[in-house]
């Protein structure tokens, strides 16, 4: 199940330089199984008028995004997971560029608290 994350108001910053995925048993590159491209991983940090979270983005294709500076996320959605014993939530999006990205008016807080959008991805 994917679940689409409303990112209004919601300011994202490249916090590490895009790394390419790769099978943990074999070391190849992973692909993208729709557009057949290799799949890349970034780290942003989401900012809002409630506080910050750090999440792991996968996407298709190599971005080019610069380390501190805004990107724009596009279409990004949560993937639960569970495998034995461990879970997690997955983040992919549909492209991630640099560029601004929205930002909530002053003194606007986005839909929802930090807290409420983690809850809700999971």
């Amino acid at each position: 199940m994917r679940l689409n994350i409303n990112t209004t108001g919601v300011t994202f910053l490249c916090t590490r330089a895009a790394e390419q995925r790769t099978d943990r048993d074999s070391g190849a590159v992973r692909i993208d199984k729709e557009t057949g491209l290799p799949l890349w991983r970034v780290q942003v940090a989401a900012l809002d008028t409630t506080g910050g979270e750090v999440l792991a983005v996968t996407v298709a294709g190599q971005p080019t995004v610069a380390v501190g500076s805004p990107v724009s996320v596009e279409s990004l959605v949560a993937i639960p997971w569970s495998q034995g014993d461990r879970s997690g939530v997955a983040y992919r999006a549909a492209s991630i560029r640099t560029g601004n990205s929205p930002t909530a008016p002053a003194g606007e807080p986005a839909s929802g608290t930090s807290s409420e959008r983690s809850s809700a991805s999971k």
